[in-house]
């Protein structure tokens, strides 16, 4: 039987940012609580450091948590972590790649941006042996040929991945609706779907990053996509505040989705 599974990607501004009173130090205490709260099945993050990642992680009780820091493929730098709830999914396997010339190199950077990027994935089977691979990444900020070369990367990856099963990639892409980033992982025939803008398609104030200001009419660069096989029942963005604080310089989104059973969990779903 279909289960809806609740997807929420946030970037939650990295540990080491002198941001005043909205510095990590500050936050750190309620912020892995506000997550946990939303109560999803499978949560990506970015900008998260090891500190951080392993402060969701408690807060997170019942995920399990996949990923590696990117500047050395262990504990050095961000991660981009997912988190997936065991009792409802499975993690039949997982890596991480960098956005490079050399994926399987840790901390490679070869297209222009100065720090290393990542993409950090899970293949996930749900308890009617349906499969899920559930991709979390965080493009550069700087090098628009970067990003492109990053989405190149990806739609490739997935050509491949879809051919097995469903495809939700989520992340911070640093770029707006119509840069071509996301008009390129969109493009017909094969491209992926914007989750909100299948529920939503004439929205107008969806903006994700807010710097601050809690403000919904600014940059929207934080996406939920899938694949054309992944039923789409509700997606949104976040504009929470506890307790008149903001939980980031982003807005949550989330998506909830069903997937259906395709095949046999086999060695070829893992490849």
């Amino acid at each position: 039987m279909k289960e809806p599974i609740l997807v929420v990607s946030f970037n939650v501004r990295n540990g080491r940012a002198l941001d005043g009173a909205n510095s990590w130090p500050f936050r750190r205490r309620w912020v892995p609580e506000y997550v946990a709260s939303l109560g999803a099945d499978v949560i990506g993050l970015q900008e998260a450091y090891c500190n951080q990642a392993l402060a969701f992680e408690k807060a997170l009780n019942g995920h399990v948590r996949v990923g590696v820091g990117r500047d050395n493929g262990k504990t050095r730098g961000e991660f981009c972590p997912i988190y997936v709830r065991s009792s409802r999914l499975r993690i039949l396997d997982q890596g991480t790649f960098w956005f490079s010339d050399t994926p399987d190199e840790p901390g490679s950077c070869t297209w222009g941006n100065t720090l290393p990027r990542i993409c950090t994935w899970a293949l996930l089977a749900g308890r009617d042996g349906e499969l899920l691979r559930v991709c979390n990444l965080h493009l550069d900020h700087a090098s628009p040929h970067a990003r492109l070369k990053s989405a190149e990367m990806v739609r490739r990856r997935i050509a491949e991945w879809g051919a097995v099963c469903p495809v939700v990639v989520m992340g911070d892409f640093n770029a707006g609706e119509r840069d071509a980033v996301i008009t390129s992982l969109l493009a017909e025939p094969d491209g992926l779907r914007d989750t909100l803008r299948v529920v939503h398609p004439e929205a107008v104030s969806v903006a994700t990053f807010h710097a601050w200001e809690g403000r919904t009419d600014g940059a929207r660069i934080d996406y939920i996509l899938a694949t054309s096989d992944v039923h789409v029942l509700a997606a949104d963005i976040r504009h929470d505040t506890v307790a008149g604080r903001l939980p980031s310089d982003h807005w949550p989104v989330t998506a909830v989705i069903e997937i259906s059973p395709r095949q046999p969990i086999g060695e070829e779903a893992r490849s």
